[in-house]
């Protein structure tokens, strides 16, 4: 191995620790990083091509679940029968279900269906399904066709349901497809279209944003390129991970959403700080370790934190959030090492050439690692009134937090699909002509370890019968007691079980439709005598299994997300006060963030703007993988800042100084990075699907909200607050946390031993913890 290169005059040495020693290792041979780099991209970049067909497009069953246990005992032992069928809707401009074209294009329609691979069977009015299946006015009937496999093999199988639905029908006739696995395959097209269309709509913003930032289009360029880098990489990788498990369609807008963010972030950083390495006189290989051992310790620390925010995901025990877990995860650690190897080894080689096509003249020169800039100012004028600033900011994140209060956690119909979508038409077809509840009945299996004939059993059926008839909620009931007794779909292939079918007055996705499911379960079956021996199920009660298990996990998911994110803290920050401000200040944040998605996507505040109709719920797995997503993003921020103003206190031990300096000095980047990550999430609000569209603008949201009220000025008047109480730590605890800070510069300690700069004069006031004075 090559000796790094020696240390530029005057620039002191440089810290002895292990993100420096990456960086000498990179600066000794860039060319075989960036070739191995290349490489890499170049054949994970081929194998994610792939990616797409091997995901799965379900996902959000809920494992030992009653609704689970239905779907599954359904298809094992009722012939053709399914709890969540996929629905073929057949509408007549003028025919009606007693006329003879009427009743031939049902039977095509459903021979042609049940010749797809994938279908068990297929119920219509002509094959057992009575009178019920039709219309009042007689010209609209539906076929509930059953699909096999579980819920990502049955959204496969759905597209070719749809093609031969469709196909060859006669004019007067119009035949759609619904359901829910038909509105699943729907938000997979839709949402891989509208991850190209934000792709597209926020890269020449981005580049644009980064071009003003850095004042150069080379300068500007190197963010994009390690983004695109580590996506492509993480694309590949996931397409390996495919053969181990299955991943959700959701992984890849996931991936994407987060890596281009975090990945021109990370860089930003890098280069940012080697820009102004070289701009103090440091020689390309001194800035460049410089920059991996100050910035690149930060995008570590940043990137850890991200992914054990992440990582929460995995305490929900369904496969589509442990897949978009694993995409968002492995696209930051990726970020964050093409941060310390593959940007560091582009900067060793493009040397002061960074600064090239530069839009103006750049100052030169040491004057500016001091210069008292905007940023300076303005933090210290927070600091000379932080009581003001605090209780200000404060106000206002608890102000936009209210509507949180109200969120109301629900599952999306294919209401939420673009006008004309084919699921859509199908679902207001149904609700126009059988009413809402007639799309997802609610199923109730029912042991009958006797026989279906036993009168105890029937007894109990019968009891069932009247509880439920009586039931506001509740059109009708199907069962082999209430004159349905031949129909062959309600009793198992061994007789003993069998099916109560209860359409509702309401869709099975509204509150009121919920409530049903909830009667059904903890009401009507214990009081007929049948608790154990029942299950219920249906595609609301999917629904509301899965909406009861994000609730019933988000409080531990929360609890693991801030012990973690502590630990982390602590080590990174060497304080014990600093990383419980950080996580109450992200409290905040993510709060207003909360509230100002409750207030858009359920109220409906300015949703005519934003394009679409308010649900009056927000989608159950949103707040989840939120709070995830936005609380690692926010600590990005933080640890950034914090880990400068750690350093510049290393440098002074003047708490205020060093909180100025350290906004001055991460102010520009901060906002820079902020922007471009508002604007990746905006250009994801502006898709056409609902839960997507909260999670950009809920994203964009929080980021604004966490670098304008939070980073400068809620963090800066109450470190103003703590002083030196800021830094606390007891003896015996920092004897035993390892060290990643990295050491002070020699040149730009202070020149007086024992003394710090001049400090600026503020007010003193008393600290929170045991009256510490500020210096």
């Amino acid at each position: 191995m090559s000796t790094p290169p020696p240390a530029s005059a005057g620039s002191g040495h440089a810290p002895a620790d292990a993100f420096s020693r990456v960086g000498r290792l990179v600066v000794a041979r860039p060319v075989a990083v960036l070739l191995t780099w290349g490489a890499l991209v170049a054949v994970l970049g081929v194998l994610g091509l792939g990616l797409h067909d091997r995901l799965g497009t379900g996902g959000f069953d809920v494992p030992g679940s009653q609704s689970l246990a239905v779907q599954e005992a359904l298809e094992r032992d009722f012939p053709g029968q399914s709890a969540d069928p996929t629905v073929v809707v057949v509408h007549a401009e003028t025919a009606t279900a007693a006329d003879k074209p009427f009743r031939a294009v049902v039977a095509d329609v459903a021979g042609r269906v049940e010749r797809v691979d994938g279908v068990s069977g297929v119920t219509s009015v002509l094959s057992g399904g009575g009178p019920a299946m039709v219309s009042p006015d007689g010209r609209t009937t539906y076929l509930a066709v059953a699909l096999t496999g579980d819920q990502n093999e049955q959204v496969l199988a759905v597209a070719d349901v749809v093609t031969a639905a469709v196909r060859d029908v006669p004019a007067g006739f119009d035949v759609v497809v619904g359901g829910r696995t038909a509105l699943y395959e729907r938000v997979n097209v839709i949402s891989k279209e509208d991850l190209e269309k934000a792709e597209l709509l926020s890269l020449p913003v981005t580049a644009a944003v980064l071009l003003l930032a850095f004042g150069g289009a080379v300068a500007a360029g190197l963010p994009l390129l390690l983004a695109v880098a580590a996506l492509m990489a993480t694309l590949g990788l996931l397409f390996l991970v495919s053969f181990v498990t299955t991943l959700s369609i959701y992984v890849t807008s996931t991936a994407s959403i987060i890596g281009i963010g975090v990945g021109i972030d990370y860089s930003l950083f890098v280069v940012t700080r080697y820009r102004e390495e070289l701009a103090t006189g440091l020689g390309v290989p001194d800035a460049v370790v410089r920059a991996v051992a100050t910035s690149g310790r930060s995008v570590a620390v940043s990137g850890l934190t991200v992914v054990v925010a992440l990582a929460g995901m995995f305490l929900v025990d369904i496969q589509g959030f442990r897949s978009m877990a694993v995409g968002s995860m492995t696209v930051v650690v990726l970020a964050v090492v093409a941060s310390l190897t593959l940007m560091p080894a582009v900067l060793a080689l493009l040397g002061t050439r960074v600064n090239a096509l530069s839009l103006h003249r750049r100052r030169r020169g040491g004057a500016r690692r001091h210069r008292q800039g905007g940023w300076h100012r303005w933090a210290m004028r927070v600091m000379r009134r932080p009581w003001p600033y605090l209780v200000g900011a404060v106000g206002a994140l608890a102000l936009l937090s209210l509507p949180l209060g109200s969120i109301q956690l629900g599952q999306p119909s294919a209401t939420t699909l673009p006008e004309g979508t084919g699921p859509r038409v199908a679902l207001e077809r149904l609700e126009s002509a059988f009413g809402p509840g007639a799309i997802g009945p609610v199923e109730v299996l029912v042991d009958a370890p006797d026989g279906v004939e036993a009168p105890a059993t029937r007894t109990r059926l019968e009891d069932l019968g009247v509880l439920l008839a009586a039931d506001p909620g509740v059109v009708a009931v199907r069962s082999v007691v209430t004159g349905d007794g031949t129909a062959p779909d309600l009793v198992s292939r061994d007789g003993r079980r069998t099916r109560v079918v209860v359409v509702g007055r309401d869709s099975p996705q509204s509150p009121a439709g919920q409530d049903l499911v909830r009667r059904v379960r903890d009401e009507h079956v214990p009081a007929a005598g049948l608790a154990g021996r029942a299950v219920v199920g249906g595609q609301g009660a999917a629904d509301l299994d899965l909406t009861d298990t994000i609730g019933e996990r988000l409080p531990w998911v929360v609890g693991a997300v801030l012990g973690l994110s502590f630990l982390l803290l602590v080590v990174a920050l060497r304080s014990l006060v600093l990383p419980l401000k950080a996580i109450a200040m992200n409290l905040l944040s993510v709060g207003a963030a909360y509230g100002s998605v409750v207030a858009v996507f359920q109220w409906g505040w300015g949703a005519d703007l934003l394009g679409f109709a308010p649900e009056g719920f927000i989608q159950a797995f949103v707040p989840l993988f939120l709070f995830c997503v936005l609380f690692g993003l926010s600590m990005d921020y933080e640890v950034f800042l914090m880990t400068r103003i750690r350093e510049e206190w290393e440098r002074t031990r003047s708490n205020t100084l060093a909180v100025a300096r350290g906004l001055e000095r991460t102010g520009r980047t901060v906002t820079s990075a902020a922007l471009i990550m508002v604007v990746v999430f905006a250009a994801f609000a502006g898709g056409h699907l609902l839960a997507f569209k909260a999670i950009g603008f809920g994203l964009a949201a929080a980021v604004l909200i966490d670098a304008t009220l939070v980073r400068v000025v809620a963090v800066p008047a109450a470190m103003r607050l703590l002083g030196e109480g800021n830094w606390w730590l007891p003896r015996s605890l920092a004897r035993v946390l390892p060290h990643l800070e990295p050491a002070a510069d020699d040149d730009v300690r202070s020149p007086h031993p024992g003394r710090g700069p001049a400090v600026p004069r503020v007010p003193v006031y008393p600290t929170a913890l045991g009256g510490l004075r500020q210096r």
